[in-house]
């Protein structure tokens, strides 16, 4: 399979996850393309992701990229700054309490900062 083709079904997969809740996480990003079977260490995993998220931000320039608490609760969200880096596969180790980053659409509710 090509990157590109997997690009294309990821992106399928994401938009797919954000029309059900109307927030991405971006953690789904790596989580979606490690259920399409490419191994997280597959040297071309980390671009097919980096593509897919910028493909996906061109497509919809109305979303925000926000901080959210786990479980996500967009309600308590916070706006990421200016430049801040994209994270796009979670750690599964990292603690309940670090905030990810998420993609929310301009019409949802969040704190400022």
């Amino acid at each position: 399979m090509t990157d590109r083709s997997l690009v294309d079904r990821l992106l399928d997969e994401v938009q797919e996850e954000y029309d059900f809740d109307g927030v991405l996480p971006l953690y789904m990003f790596a989580w979606s393309l490690a259920g399409l079977g490419l191994d997280r260490s597959d040297p071309a995993f980390a671009g097919i992701c980096r593509k897919a998220y910028d493909t996906f931000v061109e497509r919809h320039p109305d979303l925000q990229l926000v901080w959210v608490p786990w479980p996500i609760d967009t309600a308590t969200a916070r706006a990421a700054e200016p430049g801040t880096p994209i994270e796009l596969d979670g750690d599964p180790e990292a603690p309940a309490n670090r905030p990810l980053l998420a993609l929310v659409g301009a019409e949802a509710s969040f704190a400022e900062r």
